[in-house]
C-alpha cells in the first residue's frame, strides 16, 4: 500500500516545517492550496517557498488548480454557495490532479500534500484530497507536529464522536481518545462514513457566496 502525508504549513517557521517532512523522508511537497500565499505566514508563499525546499533537495509542486477547493461556478456549489465536495471529484481537473498525483507516486515520489490549516480535520486535504485517495487504497497519515495521525484511525474516530453527538469535533486529542459507548440518545443506524463527510464538507468547504458578500 503506498504511503502519502499530508502538512499544514501553519506559522512554523520553513526550517521547522522542513525539520517535519524530513522526520518522514519526504522529498515532495505538493502545494493543494487554491491561492499559494499566506498573508499571516509569507515564508510560504509560492516563490519563497519553493526557492527554500529547492535548497534541501525537497521538490515543490503547486497544484491548487486541480486539487485545491475554491470554486465560484454554481455548477460545483451547494445552493448556499459552499463548494460540494462530491462535484469536484467529479471534475476532469480533479481526476487529472488525482491521476498526476499517482503517477508520482508510482515513480518513488515521497509526498505530501500540503495547505495552510495546522489541523487537517479543520481542511480540505482531510475531507476532499485524502478522503478520496482512501478510497483509492493509498495509506495516508498526517503530520501534526513531529507526531501523525493515521487517515483511517481519525475518519474511524470522528465516525464515532458523531454517532455519539451528532455533531463534529475538531479537536484532535478529543477525538484520538473518544470511546464510543454506544449509549447515544440519537438514531445512529443511518450514520455512515458519507454523512461524516457530507458534514466535514459543510464545515470546512469555500463559501463563495458569503465571501462575495464580505468583500462588498
Amino acid at each position: 500500500m503506498s504511503k502519502i502525508f499530508t502538512i499544514g504549513h501553519s506559522t512554523n517557521t520553513v526550517e521547522k516545517f522542513t525539520e517535519y517532512l524530513m522526520i518522514h523522508q519526504v522529498n515532495t511537497i505538493v502545494d493543494v492550496r487554491s491561492v499559494p500565499y499566506s498573508r499571516f505566514a509569507n515564508q510560504f508563499n509560492k516563490e519563497q517557498l519553493a526557492g527554500y525546499l529547492k535548497k534541501v533537495n525537497i521538490l515543490y509542486i503547486p497544484m491548487g488548480n486541480s486539487l485545491g477547493a475554491k470554486y465560484e461556478d454554481k455548477k460545483f456549489l451547494f445552493e448556499d454557495g459552499k463548494v460540494n465536495f462530491t462535484k469536484v471529484v467529479a471534475s476532469d481537473q480533479f481526476q487529472k490532479g488525482i491521476y498526476r498525483l499517482q503517477t508520482g507516486i508510482e515513480k518513488g515520489y515521497k509526498i505530501a500534500l500540503m495547505c495552510s490549516e495546522k489541523n487537517p480535520i479543520e481542511c480540505h486535504r482531510f475531507s476532499l484530497v485524502s478522503n478520496y485517495l482512501y478510497k483509492e487504497g493509498y495509506d495516508i497519515n498526517h503530520i501534526i507536529g513531529k507526531k501523525f495521525f493515521n487517515h483511517k484511525l481519525l475518519q474511524d474516530k470522528l465516525l464515532d464522536y458523531f454517532k455519539e453527538y451528532q455533531k463534529i469535533s475538531t479537536d484532535i486529542n478529543r477525538i484520538i481518545n473518544f470511546r464510543f459507548k454506544q449509549l447515544s440518545l440519537f438514531d445512529t443506524e443511518n450514520v455512515n462514513l458519507n454523512t461524516l463527510y457530507l458534514q466535514l464538507n459543510k464545515l470546512v468547504g469555500y463559501n463563495s457566496i458569503k465571501t462575495k458578500k464580505e468583500m462588498i
